[in-house]
C-alpha cells in the first residue's frame, strides 16, 4: 500500500499516525462496506485483503507538527525573500516542466479521488495555463516597475513578500485549486499547505513530487514548503495565534468563509478568500448559439459542484426556443458512471437535499422542469437512494420572478440549471429593455466569480463590458470555464471573495506595495 508522508523543513515526516484513502470507484459501488473497512483501518485494526478497496494511507500530524512547520517556514522566509525575482521565476518555470512530466500520474490520482477524466483533464489545463511562461514573465515584471522620472528623481513601485503564507484548499477540488498558491513563491513567500483529510492524495503528490523538487533544484531554503494534515480547527487556531504567520488563504463555502475571513482579519493577518460562485451566462440575439450551448454544457462537470461553471443562463427571447432545443438535445451526451470510465461527466452529489429544495422552490414560483429532477445510481437507473442526480433543466419565461427564486439568486451546487428567457414588452425596439434586464440581474448577483457573454454586436459588447461590474472575470465569446494568458484563473467580488474580492493575482495578494524614490 502506498504511503504519503508530510513535509517539514525539507524532510519527509512519517508520524506513524495514519488515515486510509479508498478508491472512489469502490466507494460508489459499495459505500457501506468501504466505509466499514476504512473506519477499522483508521482505528488501527487489521483488515485482510483491504488493498482492493484502499488505494493508500497518509500521515496525519503529531501534536507539534504544525508548530514545527510554522517555525520552519518562518526561518526559511528570512532568506527566501531575498532571492532575486529572476531566480524565483525560474522556480515556477521548473514547476511547470515537472507538471508536464507528471501529467498522467496526476490525472490518474484525481480519478482515484473521484474526479471523472474529463474533469481531471480540464483541471490540469487550468493549472498549466496558470504557469504559462508568458504569464509568469508578466507577473515577474509587475513585481518591480519603474513608473517615471522627474529631473534627477526616479520612482519605482515594488511589491515585497508578506512572509509566511498558510493555505486551506477546498474539499471538492483541493489539488487544482491549491496550485494557484505556487505564485506565492514568485512574490518571495514561504508556504504551509493543509490538504483536506477527505481528499489529500493528489494534493500531497502535487506539492511533494512536482513542486518541491523544483524548489530543491533552485537551492531554496529547506522550509520554503511545508505540508501538514490534521484537525482543521487545531491547525487554524495555531496559525491564528502565531506571530510567525502573515497570510491565510482560505477556499470554501461563502456561508462560513466570510466569518473565517473576519476572524483572520481580527487576528492581525491578511485574509485571502476564494469562496463560492454563482456564475451567469448571457446570450444575445446574435450570439453563436451552438458555441454558447457547448459552453453551458460545462455546467454539468462534476455535477455542477465546481465554483466557476456557468450555473444559469439568460437568453434573448429571439433565440430562446432554438437555444433550449439544442441544449436539451446535447444533454443526451451527459453520462453518469464511475470516475474511471472515460465517458463519465457526473459525480455523486453531496447536497441532494438542497437540490430538491431549490427545484421545488423554483417550480412553486413559475419555473417549468424540462428534463431531469430524479435521483439515480451510477448505472443511470432511477434509485431513491442513488448518490447521483439526473442533469436537470428549468425553463423560466417570466423574468420578473427570478429575483425570488433560490436557484437564481443563490449558488446551485448540484446539476440543476435554470435557463431564463429575457424578453421585452416592446415589439419594435426591444434590445434596450432586454439589455437593461440582463445588466440588472448580473449586478444583483451576490457572488462575483465569472460572467460570460455570447454576442456579435460591437455596440452591445461595449455596453456589456461597461455596465457589468461585479465579477472577477468577463469572458466574451469563449468557453466560460476556459483560462487565458495574463489573467488570473481565480478571484471575484462579493460573496466569492469577500470585501477585498477581485480577480485574484496570488503573487499580488500575498505581497505589499512599496514606493521607492531614487535621486541620481
Amino acid at each position: 500500500m502506498k504511503l504519503y508522508t508530510l513535509l517539514n523543513d525539507g524532510k519527509d515526516i512519517d508520524t506513524g499516525r495514519y488515515r486510509y484513502f479508498p478508491f472512489s470507484d469502490a466507494v460508489i459501488r459499495n459505500y457501506k462496506e468501504v466505509f466499514k473497512i476504512t473506519s477499522n483501518l483508521n482505528k488501527g485494526k487489521v483488515v485482510k485483503d483491504c488493498e482492493k478497496f484502499i488505494y493508500a494511507k497518509f500521515c496525519i500530524n503529531d501534536e507539534d507538527t504544525n508548530k514545527k512547520a510554522m517555525e520552519s517556514a518562518y526561518e526559511a522566509s528570512k532568506k527566501f525573500r531575498y532571492m532575486s525575482v529572476a531566480a524565483r521565476l525560474q522556480i515556477l518555470l521548473d514547476i511547470r516542466e515537472n507538471l508536464l512530466k507528471h501529467k498522467q500520474s496526476l490525472i490518474n490520482l484525481l480519478m482515484v479521488e473521484g474526479h471523472p477524466r474529463k474533469l481531471a483533464e480540464w483541471e490540469f489545463s487550468g493549472m498549466l495555463k496558470g504557469v504559462d511562461p508568458e504569464t509568469l514573465k508578466f507577473y515577474k515584471d509587475s513585481l518591480w516597475t519603474e513608473v517615471g522620472k522627474s529631473n534627477k528623481e526616479r520612482m519605482y513601485l515594488v511589491r515585497k513578500p508578506d512572509g509566511v503564507v498558510c493555505l486551506v484548499p477546498p474539499r471538492n477540488a483541493p489539488c487544482s485549486n491549491s496550485f494557484t498558491a505556487v505564485l506565492v513563491f514568485l512574490a518571495g513567500n514561504t508556504l504551509i499547505i493543509k490538504p483536506p483529510l477527505r481528499k489529500p492524495i493528489a494534493t500531497i503528490y502535487l506539492w511533494r513530487t512536482i513542486v518541491y523538487p523544483a524548489l530543491i533544484k533552485n537551492n531554496t531554503p529547506k522550509g520554503v514548503l511545508n505540508i501538514v494534515i490534521g484537525n482543521s480547527k487545531k491547525i487554524f487556531d495555531e496559525w491564528m495565534n502565531s506571530p510567525l504567520v502573515n497570510d491565510i488563504i482560505f477556499f470554501g463555502e461563502s456561508e462560513h468563509g466570510i466569518d473565517i475571513g473576519k476572524s483572520i482579519y481580527l487576528g492581525g493577518k491578511k485574509p485571502i478568500l476564494e469562496l463560492s460562485g454563482n456564475d451567469m451566462m448571457f446570450v444575445w440575439r446574435d450570439g453563436d448559439i451552438e458555441q454558447a450551448v457547448n459552453s453551458l454544457k460545462d455546467v454539468f462537470l462534476a455535477s455542477t459542484q465546481i465554483c466557476m461553471v456557468p450555473k444559469k443562463a439568460f437568453v434573448h427571447e429571439d433565440i430562446y426556443e432554438k437555444f433550449m432545443n439544442l441544449f436539451s438535445e446535447k444533454m443526451n451526451k451527459i453520462k453518469v458512471g464511475l470516475p474511471s470510465s472515460p465517458d463519465t461527466t457526473l459525480m455523486p452529489v453531496a447536497r441532494i437535499d438542497k437540490f430538491f429544495e431549490f427545484l421545488n422552490d423554483a417550480l412553486e414560483k413559475g419555473a417549468k422542469l424540462i428534463r431531469g429532477g430524479r435521483r439515480i445510481n451510477f448505472n443511470g437507473e432511477l434509485d431513491e437512494n442513488g448518490q447521483f442526480v439526473q442533469p436537470s433543466i428549468l425553463e423560466i419565461s417570466d423574468m420578473n420572478k427570478v429575483r425570488d427564486m433560490r436557484v437564481i439568486m443563490e449558488e446551485n451546487f448540484f446539476p440543476l440549471v435554470p435557463i431564463v428567457k429575457v424578453g421585452s414588452l416592446s415589439k419594435k425596439n426591444k434590445d434596450p429593455e432586454i439589455f437593461q434586464k440582463m445588466v440588472e440581474i448580473a449586478n444583483l448577483n451576490a457572488y462575483g466569480l465569472r460572467t460570460s457573454i455570447w454576442i456579435k454586436s460591437d455596440l452591445y459588447t461595449r455596453k456589456f463590458v461597461k455596465y457589468f461590474h461585479n465579477s472577477g472575470l468577463i469572458r466574451i465569446n469563449s468557453r466560460h470555464v476556459d483560462f487565458s494568458l495574463y489573467l488570473a484563473t481565480h478571484g471575484g467580488t462579493g460573496r466569492t471573495g469577500g470585501p477585498f474580492g477581485e480577480m485574484n493575482y496570488m503573487w499580488q495578494k500575498t505581497s505589499h506595495l512599496q514606493g521607492v524614490s531614487r535621486f541620481d
